[in-house]
């Protein structure tokens, strides 16, 4: 891509680890960094001390702190899954890009932890997974929120496990919790975990391995002019 950014703001930055790849490959630029988490701009804060704190900010992604068309590229590296509105949220990435600017993401698509979600149907009626938007109605929402020229494209990545109580830890590290306001409230007990883990055998066990699939959405688009 032909496009040399002078602004870029990388939304839902987690931990930080985003940033280094941005600043090595677009080095002139200014790098802005948003999450809604303190906690995990600290850990960034920590991880890259010659940042100013007027570069990382805490904010939702829904309503950024920034005035209208400032950014010349908008980065967001699977945040968008845990947005509450994803109509709003990419129409406030087009807020804050100027007009031509490059918009790139990355997210989660249906087809993530299927084996987790169906070991569950078969204990319970209630939501215990995500519900991820598909990469064709991304498309869509990009194209109403005024991008132009969306490319979006996935792919199934895999993950296997020796136990089960790494998969599950593993899902609380990256944060695919489950936000549906229906899902169950309260622990679950040793009991259903191990009904679930019996479950998952059955669903997601191949070759002495917890397998753990992933739909992972490609995404970008420019702003109209």
């Amino acid at each position: 891509m032909r496009h040399q950014p002078a602004t870029i703001i990388d939304i839902g930055c987690g931990t930080g680890k985003g940033i280094r790849g941005l600043q090595k490959h677009y080095p002139r630029a200014q790098v802005y960094a948003v999450d809604i988490a303190r906690q995990m701009l600290l850990q960034a804060r920590s991880r890259y001390r010659f940042l100013s704190r007027k570069q990382l900010l805490a904010a939702d992604m829904e309503r950024l702190p920034f005035k209208s068309g400032c950014f010349d590229m908008i980065f967001s590296s699977l945040a968008l899954p845990w947005g509450n509105d994803l109509s709003a949220t990419m129409s406030e990435f087009a807020r804050v890009a100027k007009p031509g600017a490059l918009l790139l993401f990355t997210s989660f698509g249906p087809g993530s932890l299927q084996e987790l979600a169906q070991s569950w149907r078969t204990l319970d009626d209630y939501p215990h997974v995500h519900q991820f938007v598909d990469m064709h109605d991304v498309g869509d929402i990009m194209l109403a929120a005024g991008f132009a020229q969306p490319v979006v494209d996935a792919e199934t990545i895999r993950l296997e496990y020796r136990d089960f109580r790494t998969l599950l830890d593993d899902l609380k590290q990256v944060g695919a919790s489950n936000a549906d306001c229906g899902r169950r409230r309260g622990l679950t007990t040793p009991r259903q975990l191990a009904r679930l883990e019996a479950s998952y055998r059955e669903q997601g066990f191949e070759n002495e391995r917890f397998i753990a699939s992933y739909e992972v959405v490609y995404g970008h688009a420019w702003l109209e002019p």
